[in-house]
Parts: C-alpha cells; structure tokens; sequence
C-alpha cells in the first residue's frame, strides 16, 4: 500500500539531520533521468515552484509512470523522492490520495514557502494525472 510506502521512506530519512536532509535531496536528483525537451512544456509545468518543474504521467496496466525534470537540484530530488513512491503504483490507489497522506515523509519543513507551495502543487498534479 502507497501510505505504507510514504511512512517507510519518512523513517528512512528521518535519521538524518536538517541539512543532510537536503544534501539527501541533492544526492537524489543527482541520479535522476533528464525529460525529453518535447515534454517541458506549460501543460507539464507545476507552477508555483521556486524553480521550473515539468512532470509526465501515463497509465500502463493499471499502474502510473511518471517521468520529470527540473533545473534546480532540490526541486528535482524532492521531485524523485515522491516519484520514486508513486512510479508503477495502481492507478486507483494514488488517485485516492490526498496531500495530507505525504505527511510522513518529513520533507516538507525543510523547504521554504515556495518550495513548500511547489510541492504541494507537485503532490496534486501527480495524483490528478492518476484520475
């Protein structure tokens, strides 16, 4: 189950101190996959993030595969951290989540209020991309 999955990863991270918190991120987006140009485009965009975001959704099978880029190593690892939970997950469970549900990862205070907007903004567009 996808909450199980959020609550295995925030005590994953959760040993780790503020700032290696944020390097965690770092170090994440690090050995993320770069998104085709094609894809960066507005209808991909999360807007209101402190740096550009771009994320694709496709249903296979019944499960979600998600695919993004973004120009700023903490947008891009906070992105893959909630990605890596959701790719090839059931349809019908991430529709049914709620930004409530991503509570357990304990990353949300460590960003700023942009980030924090973004992130949230991230969270709804990846479950609607889901419904």
């Amino acid at each position: 189950m996808i909450k199980d999955l959020i609550k295995a990863k925030g005590e994953e991270i959760a040993v780790l101190e503020g700032t290696d918190r944020l390097q965690y991120l770092i170090d994440l987006a690090k050995e993320a996959e770069a998104l085709d140009n094609q894809h960066k485009v507005d209808q991909n965009k999360i807007f209101g993030c402190a740096s550009n975001l771009w994320v694709v959704g496709k249903k296979s099978n019944g499960k979600m595969e998600y695919q993004f880029d973004a120009d700023a190593f903490i947008t891009k690892g906070t992105t893959k951290f909630v990605i890596d939970i959701l790719n090839h997950q059931p349809v019908d469970e991430i529709a049914k989540l709620t930004k409530d549900d991503f509570k357990p990862l304990g990353i949300m205070e460590l960003l700023t209020a942009q980030r924090q907007s973004g992130l949230s903004n991230l969270l709804d567009f990846v479950i609607r991309l889901a419904k």
